[in-house]
C-alpha cells in the first residue's frame, strides 16, 4: 500500500486544481466531480477543490496515518444513491492491528490478508456527510482516478472540510 501510496502522491502532485484557478476541469454533463468544501461556512463557501472524476461512478480514498499506530489507513467511498444521499463507506485497508483497528469484518463484509495490509471490502456504511479536520500528523490526502491530492494544505490545520462527490451539470 505505501508504494501505491507513494505512486499516487508523485503522479498528482502537479495534478491538483484548486477551485478558481484558471484552466478546464474537464468535466461536463453527467460526469462526476469531487468537491472538498468549507464545512462550516455558512452559506457554503466555494470549494477548495474539485477534482474531475470520470463518467464511471467514483471511488474515491482518504488516507491518513493513524493516531495510534501510526500507519498509514485508506477508506474507500463511493457516491450513495441518490448521489444526494452522501457516500457510502465500501472497504478500509491499514497495514497494523492495534487500538481502534478491526480485527474483523462486520456481517456482510470479507477479511482479506495481503501481504501488505489488511483489506476489509464489502461494507456499505451510508455517511451523509463525510467531513475531516485534517492536522498535520494525520497526513489526509484525497485518492481520485489513481492521483492523490494533499488536504492538510487547503485550511488551517483542525479546520473542518467535507467532501463530497456530485454530477456535474455544465463545463466548468
Amino acid at each position: 500500500m505505501l508504494a501505491a501510496v507513494a505512486a499516487f502522491a508523485a503522479a498528482g502532485r502537479d495534478a491538483v486544481r484548486a477551485a478558481g484557478s484558471e484552466g478546464e476541469l474537464g468535466c461536463g454533463p453527467g460526469q462526476w466531480l469531487v468537491e472538498v468544501l468549507p464545512a462550516v461556512t455558512e452559506p457554503a463557501g466555494p470549494p477548495l477543490l474539485q477534482v474531475p472524476a470520470g463518467c464511471s461512478k467514483p471511488r474515491l480514498g482518504i488516507v491518513f496515518q493513524h493516531s495510534v499506530e501510526k500507519s498509514p489507513v485508506v477508506e474507500w467511498f463511493e457516491p450513495g444513491e441518490p448521489p444526494a444521499a452522501g457516500l457510502v463507506l465500501v472497504a478500509t485497508e491499514y497495514r497494523s492491528f492495534g487500538a481502534g483497528l478491526p480485527a474483523d469484518a462486520p456481517p456482510g463484509a470479507r477479511f482479506v490478508r495481503l501481504a501488505d495490509r489488511f483489506v476489509i471490502e464489502g461494507l456499505a456504511v451510508p455517511v451523509p456527510r463525510l467531513v475531516l479536520r485534517p492536522m498535520p500528523w494525520t497526513e489526509h490526502r484525497l485518492l481520485v482516478a489513481g492521483v492523490e491530492y494533499d488536504l492538510s494544505g487547503l485550511a488551517e490545520p483542525g479546520t473542518p472540510l467535507e467532501i463530497q462527490v456530485v454530477r456535474c451539470v455544465a463545463r466548468i
